[in-house]
Parts: structure tokens; sequence; C-alpha cells
């Protein structure tokens, strides 16, 4: 943390984005639970209200509101498909077309699993997510053999990508974490120079850790692995210590 840490001393200018589940709070057995304490959400307002900051996730906008309740903090929702900024709601125009397949797809699987115990099929209206860390593992087979049968019959329109302990059904589209990210910084138009620090925990943040310049700061939590990222951080409670630092850093510097 120490290098991270370091690298902010020169910094005035800078855009924070941060991942939500596995990152700023653990994931749990239920996704619904996983609320911000209030103590890190007023921590998050205080850091807001100094520099941008951006939760990305692959939740929708809708369920992101619920859960971050964070005034003046922008949302990249399903995984860069929607966002919430201060003008309003973007949404990707090909997405709003696709949204019936969506949820087509998601019905034909809810009624395959009804005698599977232990799968949670969430509708996120821009895409789906189908969570299984209660599921046997040995069902895992079957669960994915379902999913891939069922994904077929959109002919192309549609694509499943792994996360943790979850199935995403995503559209067919050359759009991610990272492409959210850049479609922000437009609609902000916010200062390229600003150091951009991007914060993570996921293989589906790869795609975001690769869209930043050689000098930001991109950041890893949980155990070391491959990745595009050029900093590690190893919990969600390093995180937060992390960011009280970065509070710090600011305050003292009359950002």
């Amino acid at each position: 943390m120490k290098k991270i840490l370091k690298r902010l001393e020169r910094e005035r200018d800078i855009i924070l984005f941060l991942d939500y589940d596995g990152t700023i709070v653990p994931i749990l057995k239920r996704p619904e639970l996983a609320k911000l304490h209030p103590m890190r959400r007023k921590l998050l307002e205080r850091i807001s209200r100094k520099i941008p900051v951006a939760i990305v996730s692959g939740r929708s906008l809708y369920d992101l509101e619920k859960l971050v309740k964070v005034k003046g903090i922008y949302l990249i929702g399903n995984h860069g498909l929607e966002i919430l900024f201060k003008r309003g709601i973007w949404v990707h125009p090909y997405a709003i077309r696709m949204k019936k397949y969506i949820g087509e797809t998601l019905k034909r699987i809810e009624d395959r699993l009804k005698n599977i115990r232990g799968v949670i099929v969430e509708d996120k209206g821009l895409s789906g997510s189908i969570h299984y860390r209660l599921l046997n593992p040995d069902k895992k087979g079957t669960l994915k053999s379902i999913i891939e049968e069922e994904i077929s019959k959109s002919k192309g329109k549609l694509k499943m990508k792994k996360g943790k302990k979850v199935f995403e059904i995503r559209l067919n589209l050359n759009w991610n974490k990272g492409d959210g990210v850049k479609k922000l910084l437009s609609l902000l138009n916010l200062k390229n120079e600003a150091l951009k620090i991007y914060i993570g925990d996921d293989e589906t943040d790869e795609d975001a850790f690769r869209v930043f310049e050689r000098g930001d700061l991109t950041i890893l939590v949980g155990k070391k692995r491959s990745s595009f990222a050029k900093f590690r951080l190893r919990n969600v409670r390093e995180v937060w210590i992390f960011l009280k630092e970065l509070l710090k850093k600011m305050v003292r510097k009359g950002i």
C-alpha cells in the first residue's frame, strides 16, 4: 500500500472508480444483503465532495441506487451499459433494443432450474446473473449446460461470462466496464491529465484495467493472480484503509 500512497503525493486532480461486490463490500451468499455500512457510506460521501467518484458494477443502476445511497456519486451499471450522472441516465442504444432477449432467456432458465436448489436467477434488465454460491458443487456442470443451451437459442444475440460464483448472461456486444468508464469520462468532459484510480476484484474488472494509461493507478483486490492491474490490495478491509488515507492526503493538500 505504501507504493500506492506514495504515487498520490504529487497529484491534485484525481478521479476514483470503484467496483462494488468484493471491492467495497464483501461478496455475500445473498447479493441483496451487500449494503454499505453507514460509516463507510459517509467516508465515500466525503471523498466524493472533493473528487469525482464512480461505482462500476455488473449490478443494475436500480440495484446500485438502493445499495449505495451516496449523494453526488456516479454509477456505472450492467458492465457499462447504463450510467447515472448529474444530467440524467445514459443507456447503450443497442441494449435497449435487445433487452427482451435477456428477460425471455432468464425465464426459460428459471423454469428449468425449479428442481435445482441453491441457485438465484437475477434479472438486471440489460443483463442477467445466475448466482450459484449456495449450489451443491456436483450440480455446477448441469447448471452450466442449461445456461449454454438456452443462450444458444438466442442465435448469437447473447453470451455467457463467468464471474465469482456467478454466470453472467450478457448481450453479445463488444462493450464492458472499460467502455463504461470511457463513456462516463466523455459525458463529464473530465480532465484527461487527471490521475485515474480504478479498484476491482473480478475478472470483469480486467476490461477496465486495460483502458487506463500507464501513469494511472489500477489496483486488484484479493489473492495474487495474473492481472492487468499494477498494484494489489489484499481484501475489502485494505480498500477502506486506502480510501481513508486518500481522504487524509486530500485534506492535507487542501483539495
